[in-house]
């Protein structure tokens, strides 16, 4: 697995929207402060599309406007597990709005399978262990440990994936 990119610049930043246009579907997650701040922000924003792994430190980049399109583009699929909180809190810290929208834990529930949780969905489909330990992390901290970057690294990487799985099972219902 190729390392993540780091996204912490106005040029990286720009980079990595001139490769996530035309992607036909992106898997998304945040991180945030919630547990080590009065006022909660996020800050990290996680994407993930085929070979590439992006961890963009929302904390660094004051501006992330360029998403937003991105984001509520009808025509490209986002693919999140768990989705309303990252919706939420993507909304509250800037204005963005998601559409067509995956959600895989909202898809195990609907198909019936016995574990809901994207650790329990990684290890059974993938043999991928995600350490969740640090989903209560302060990623208001910089620089991240290595931990923290893989983990949420994981969070993304396999959902695309994960969704094809499931939309398979789903059309099969």
């Amino acid at each position: 697995m190729p390392s993540p990119i780091w996204v912490d610049t106005p040029a990286g930043f720009r980079a990595m929207l001139g490769h996530l246009r035309g992607e036909p579907a992106l898997a998304v997650d945040t991180e945030s402060n919630s547990l080590f701040a009065y006022k909660e922000q996020v800050c990290l924003v996680q994407i993930s599309v085929p070979g590439t792994d992006y961890l963009v430190d929302s904390l660094a980049l004051r501006d992330l406007s360029g998403l937003g399109p991105l984001l509520a583009d009808a025509q490209v699929l986002k693919v999140l597990h768990g989705a309303e909180y990252d919706l939420s809190v993507l909304y509250r810290d800037y204005g963005f709005t998601l559409a067509n929208l995956f959600d895989t834990m909202w898809a195990s529930r609907i198909l019936g399978w016995p574990a809901h949780g994207l650790a329990a969905l990684l290890k059974s489909y993938f043999g991928v262990s995600l350490n969740k330990k640090y989903q209560r992390a302060n990623w208001g901290l910089r620089p991240l440990p290595p931990e923290q970057l893989d983990y949420a690294r994981l969070d993304t990487h396999y959902l695309l994936p994960l969704r094809g799985i499931q939309a398979l099972e789903l059309e099969a219902m």
